[in-house]
């Protein structure tokens, strides 16, 4: 939920086989990409479902990682300015201001440190998840004015959905 207190915490970075055994890190990690899919996201952090862990899964060319102790190392110097949505905002839609590309590292599930470069929605989506592990949402990237504005547009997407439901009942 949107006004869950876990979405304000920083998680820390920990290692992840005192943390974890590497059947809590592929049940973790099975368990945000099914959560993902079920709520047809291209993203989902740990923190978003309850779980305290500084992990997220997201979508890459259609196929599915899970990111655990991600850091971003360097971004572009270009940015790009679009839509995005969040799991934890139903029907919100906010324009945010993202790098078009960044350099990152993260473990996997088996602990295996990976180095990767992504770009345009991959960069924005792997951005927005690491902002949930460090405490802020997309709200905080805009304006009073755009927000009541979104709110106002997400009401009436919401509306449209549950009508939508009833009459498929």
């Amino acid at each position: 939920p949107e006004n869950d207190p876990i979405l304000s915490e920083s998680i820390p970075s920990y290692n992840l086989w005192i943390k974890w055994d590497k059947l809590q890190a592929s049940e973790l990690a099975k368990l945000l990409i099914e959560n993902m899919y079920h709520h047809c996201g291209i993203g989902l952090s740990a923190n978003q479902i309850g779980i305290s862990s500084r992990a997220f899964a997201m979508l890459v060319d259609n196929t599915p990682i899970v990111c655990f102790n991600p850091k971003i190392l360097e971004e572009s110097e270009e940015w790009t300015y679009d839509k995005e949505g969040c799991l934890s905002f139903p029907g919100l839609v906010l324009k945010i201001q993202r790098p078009k590309a960044i350099a990152v590292t993260y473990q996997d599930q088996d602990g295996q440190t990976t180095l990767a470069s992504f770009s345009d929605l991959s960069s924005r989506c792997f951005c927005h998840e690491m902002e949930h592990m460090d405490g802020y949402t997309f709200l905080d990237h805009v304006s009073d004015f755009h927000l009541k504005a979104a709110r106002k547009k997400q009401r009436l997407t919401l509306r449209k959905i549950k009508r939508k439901e009833k009459r498929n009942g």
